[in-house]
């Protein structure tokens, strides 16, 4: 099977989650468009209700940080459906950029991307609905398989959960392609560099020495002509990338911080489990650290897609810099687009201009971490002692 189809299939189960723009015109689409507001009122609701009826006594900065992942998920599903609603037009049009991006490689190369693409898609969507299965498994289990239970669970944990982790795809894929057409440009800098330099053996009177020759020199302009080709795409690529950035940026952000909170109250836990172990709430456990690792792991994927443009804009100056320089006309060139590249690398990324994305970012949500899991572990063991404090009020002497 092609890329196509495994791309169709994802952008399929966005659309019927209500996180995608309908593909359709008409009244298919005013029905997606109700079908995207009716989860979204769905999910809103679970959420509010599961608030409401959350009356455990607990410290109330602890009940707020625990309570803070369902507003959070309500944000982040509401910009979702909005981008699937009113912003189609942006969508498409973002779409049609990468796919002139993707026009101007020759044949083999393109059929090379879009099947790489195609199993990349193939292997972030399995691992996506296979992990939230596992984790809707894992919450049957918890409730003992009790229906009704279980799909109120479900409603407001794995399917938010699911919907934005599809949500990050939708940002993820398309900057993924931008990847593979500037990895593409690394292996012809590297076929150029290859044959600037004769083969061994090569006698000045050979074939192979005078063509070695030709494009030392770059005799006809060929060389430079594909490097100011280089140049306009990887600009072109840079608009793109900034565009999609723009139109996620805030999705970005509250998925980034909700996630970070999630992590925080999960951890918390945790440790409170180890304390006093209760081994009858093994699959709770299970169940948090099957929850720990999604938020972890989408902090790191949002930080590192964007950090792969990073590093390939950085092989490109280094093979640029690595090329052999015979011709003014090529050198120009070469100059121009390490001044571009070079620009660019100077300015990273950020989401509403508040979050790097870099992983270099990840020691920032370590340490914020470890600050809130501290200050919740002291909250607890003043509880405690608090506690304590009381009970032996009776046994106090005076004096």
């Amino acid at each position: 099977m092609d890329s196509s189809y495994w791309e169709n299939l994802l952008l399929t189960i966005n659309r019927f989650l209500g996180v995608y723009p309908s593909g359709r015109v008409g009244v298919l689409r005013w029905l997606h468009s109700l079908w995207s507001l009716f989860l979204l009122m769905y999910i809103w609701t679970g959420s509010i209700v599961k608030c409401l009826e959350f009356t455990v006594e607990i410290p109330t900065i602890e009940k707020l940080l625990y309570l803070m992942e369902f507003p959070g998920n309500m944000a982040t599903i509401a910009i979702l459906v909005y981008y699937a609603v009113l912003n189609r037009p942006l969508a498409h049009g973002v779409e049609l950029q990468i796919e002139r991006i993707i026009t101007g490689l020759k044949g083999k190369a393109k059929r090379l991307v879009y099947r790489r693409h195609g199993q990349r898609t193939l292997h972030l969507m399995a691992t996506t609905i296979v992990f939230h299965g596992l984790c809707v498994l894992v919450d049957v289990i918890n409730y003992d398989f009790k229906f009704w239970t279980t799909w109120s669970s479900n409603s407001v944990y794995n399917l938010p959960g699911l919907m934005m982790s599809l949500g990050v795809l939708q940002y993820a894929l398309p900057v993924h392609f931008l990847w593979l057409v500037m990895d593409q440009m690394i292996m012809c800098l590297k076929e150029l560099k290859l044959l600037q330099r004769p083969q061994q053996g090569a006698t000045k009177l050979d074939a192979r020495y005078e063509s070695a020759f030709a494009v030392l020199v770059d005799a006809g302009g060929g060389s430079a002509l594909m490097i100011e080709e280089m140049r306009s795409a990887c600009n072109l690529i840079e608009l793109v990338h900034s565009q999609y950035l723009s139109r996620f940026g805030l999705y970005l952000v509250l998925n980034l911080v909700n996630s970070l909170v999630s992590i925080c109250v999960e951890f918390y836990l945790i440790f409170n489990f180890f304390e006093t172990p209760l081994w009858e709430e093994t699959v709770l456990l299970v169940y948090r650290l099957l929850w720990l690792a999604m938020h972890g792991g989408r902090i790191w994927f949002i930080l590192a897609i964007n950090e792969q443009i990073l590093e390939q804009k950085c092989n490109l100056c280094q093979l640029l810099n690595e090329l052999e320089v015979c011709s003014s006309r090529l050198e120009r060139t070469i100059n121009r687009f390490l001044l571009q590249l070079q620009r660019s690398i100077d300015q990273p990324l950020e989401a509403c201009g508040i979050v790097t994305l870099d992983t270099r970012s990840l020691g920032g949500f370590i340490g914020v971490l470890m600050a809130i899991v501290i200050f919740l572990i002291q909250i607890g063991l003043g509880n405690k002692s608090l506690m304590g404090v009381a009970l032996n009020r009776s046994n106090w002497v005076y004096v």
